[in-house]
């Protein structure tokens, strides 16, 4: 690995631990706003403050700073802040190394998807959907994923999470369709001289794809009886199980790529159709 990359994510992590374990012990600052400014914040100043010690950081700052949103949402749902100890010394150490250790993670997936961006792309358009794939799903399903774990076979938690959950269900829904917009707009946006009205209509079609797929399987669509029979053990939503964070997630994967490829054989398509008009 990168000795540039090691020295760069070690004082990044301990200067972020440090500051938010101090502030929160003495109560001048709330982890819950502490440590996200300052694992956002401390890795770009450091970067922009050393740029001749980090001069060939092989992380790059807008991956840092997805891999930050990654890890927000995270945290707003799987917070370790609270600590039961009664040793203040020793809460200050846990404390310490939680934020230490989450932050080395946060850059080391920032360098995995810096890697995974700038590969060589191969493969065309099955390249474009892995990377528009990649863009989309973490962060709604992170969210979606957080909801889906709540057990509703306990009354507690159904009389704690009861009222709201079908409201943050359709938030974690809405987040998902403005992400998916967004990124289709943004990657498939032609800057390369394509034609702007066939790519105009790639977009169009790999939107309404996704949409129509996810209505589909939502809103009373027709799915097959053996599909039906595993749902409950592949998707065990409100049952408390940990594998709602990812199967929903994989699915919207497989329709995204999908989604994207259905969309590049129209645009060629329609390239083709007035290509040979014009001969």
């Amino acid at each position: 690995m990168n000795k540039q990359f090691i020295v760069f994510t070690l004082v990044s992590a301990f200067f972020v631990s440090v500051v938010t374990a101090v502030l929160h012990q003495t109560g001048l600052g709330s982890p819950y706003l502490t440590f996200p400014v300052l694992s956002l914040l401390v890795p770009v100043l450091l970067q922009r403050m050393r740029q001749g010690q980090f001069g060939e950081l092989p992380l790059h700052m807008g991956y840092h700073v997805y891999s930050w949103a990654i890890f927000t949402v995270i945290n707003l749902f799987t917070t370790p802040f609270n600590v039961t100890l009664e040793n203040q010394a020793l809460i200050v150490l846990v404390f310490l190394g939680v934020y230490f250790l989450i932050q080395i993670l946060l850059e080391l997936v920032a360098l995995l998807m810096t890697f995974f961006f700038k590969r060589r792309h191969r493969w065309g358009a099955v390249d474009e959907a892995l990377d528009m794939a990649v863009y989309i799903v973490p962060i709604p399903f992170i969210y979606l994923g957080s909801i889906f774990y709540i057990n509703l076979t306990d009354p507690i938690m159904v009389a704690y999470f009861g009222p709201t959950i079908s409201l943050n269900a359709l938030v974690g829904e809405f987040l998902f369709i403005i992400i998916s917009m967004l990124v289709f707009a943004f990657y498939m946006y032609p800057r390369n001289g394509e034609y702007k009205g066939t790519r105009l209509l790639r977009i169009v079609v790999t939107a309404a794809m996704l949409l129509a797929m996810n209505g589909h399987i939502l809103y009373g669509g027709y799915i097959p009886e053996f599909v039906k029979a595993i749902a409950p053990t592949v998707f065990p939503i409100y049952q408390g199980n940990p594998l709602v964070f990812f199967t929903p997630g994989l699915l919207e994967f497989v329709f995204i790529i999908v989604s994207v490829l259905i969309g590049k054989l129209v645009e060629i398509g329609v390239i083709k159709a007035l290509t040979k008009s014009k001969c």
